[in-house]
């Protein structure tokens, strides 16, 4: 006679779900007495099985079949201790998403955790044996980049024995609208760009010197003239020509303003608004910050940021800490704090701006002086 183990799959709801024990018998049971008990919120069943015997009348054995199971697999197929590695994954438009990873060793099973580009956390629970791979629908992911992580399951009893978690992989899905890889302004400036939800952004700082029209902005201004003009002016962070390079310039809002145009033909400076899209399809701002920073720290030497650093640039937005010039000319905040300015004026004197901060992973709305000098993006008309 043989009982078959118990078998586990993922239901809709991403939740483990144990199916009703199949059958498999050789030879009529004999007849059973059912016994419920509480173990892990599942009900089990205590068999009594009456087998006769030469030498005695009859010999009555209580059989507790639902403790075979788990002596069956107290035994942990994979090291629950070592994480999945070899992380892959490809996009091909119209078919999905391929996620890849190195087979763990007698796993019977993986759990996939992603973060979407609105900054949703979505997993789904995977069994069958030993797998290496998964392909996530078209149809079932929108444009942006995800971020995914996965664990071998190496255990089918609670609390399942689930290994530790991989290191990071994303992917990217191209959206229906048109983002060109790069966009070069009237200075000859290449800029890569990312889309995200439904804008196609800059993925740098701008570095542009002249006006659409072929205008210079005018730059090298004093402390005393920079914090009096209400026209439009750049500088280089603590006039260091290879910030330039690395940040992008600071403009003061008169530049942005101008209606010469300071980004390339069909982009924009963004309104208030647009970056309030932004970070809602971020998941807000309260976690938004952390997923347009750069990665890495300036004391590690793997990023411009100072420690610490708990961006990870899911949304490929690539901030970086510029820093600002102030009203009086004078310079503050490189590698600690990123700004920029929106299209979009508060009053007379203020307008509004976006600021990210090193040491956590909001992104803050507020309003500053127009004589400020800010970090610039440009985004793609609509």
């Amino acid at each position: 006679m043989a009982r078959n183990l118990v078998a586990w799959f993922p239901d809709g709801c991403n939740r483990w779900k144990r199916t009703k024990p199949a059958e498999s018998i050789q030879e009529p049971w004999p007849k059973e007495k059912e016994d419920k008990h509480d173990f892990g919120h599942q009900s089990h069943k205590n068999y009594l099985i009456e087998i006769k015997h030469p030498d005695m009348t009859s010999l009555r054995l209580l059989l507790f079949a639902a403790m075979l199971a788990p002596i069956a697999l107290l035994a942990q197929p994979c090291d629950p201790s070592i994480a999945p590695s070899g992380l892959s994954s490809t996009y091909t438009p119209g078919v999905g998403a391929l996620l890849q990873w190195s087979a763990v060793p007698s796993s019977i099973g993986m759990q996939i955790k992603a973060t979407t580009p609105s900054g949703s956390m979505v997993t789904r629970r995977l069994m069958g044996g030993v797998l290496d791979q998964y392909l996530v629908p078209d149809a079932a992911i929108s444009p942006g980049v995800y971020t995914w992580e996965v664990q071998a399951a190496c255990s089918t009893t609670p609390p399942y024995g689930v290994s530790l978690i991989s290191a990071q992989d994303t992917f990217t899905v191209v959206g229906g609208t048109s983002c060109p890889a790069i966009v070069t302004d009237v200075d000859g400036n290449v800029y890569n760009t990312v889309q995200i939800g439904s804008q196609c952004w800059m993925q740098e700082n701008l570095k542009v010197e002249h006006f659409r029209n072929g205008d210079n902005i005018p730059t090298g201004l004093g402390s005393s003239a920079w914090s009096t003009t209400t026209s439009a002016a750049f500088a280089v962070y603590d006039s260091v020509p290879a910030n330039k390079g690395i940040y992008g310039l600071l403009y003061n809002w008169f530049t942005v303003s101008d209606t010469r145009g300071m980004c390339p033909t069909d982009w924009h400076v963004p309104k208030d608004g647009e970056w309030t899209q932004l970070t809602d399809f971020l998941g807000g701002t309260v976690i938004a910050g952390r997923k347009m920073k750069t990665t890495g720290t300036l004391d590690a030497g793997t990023g411009l940021w100072q420690s610490p650093n708990s961006g990870v640039n899911s949304s490929g937005f690539s901030g970086l800490p510029g820093g600002y010039r102030k009203v009086f000319g004078n310079y503050n905040w490189l590698g600690k704090k990123g700004y920029w300015w929106s299209a979009s004026q508060f009053s007379p004197t203020l307008a509004w701006r976006r600021e990210i901060d090193h040491d956590n992973t909001f992104v803050n709305r507020n309003y500053s002086d127009k004589e400020r000098g800010y970090s610039v993006r440009c985004v793609q008309d609509e």
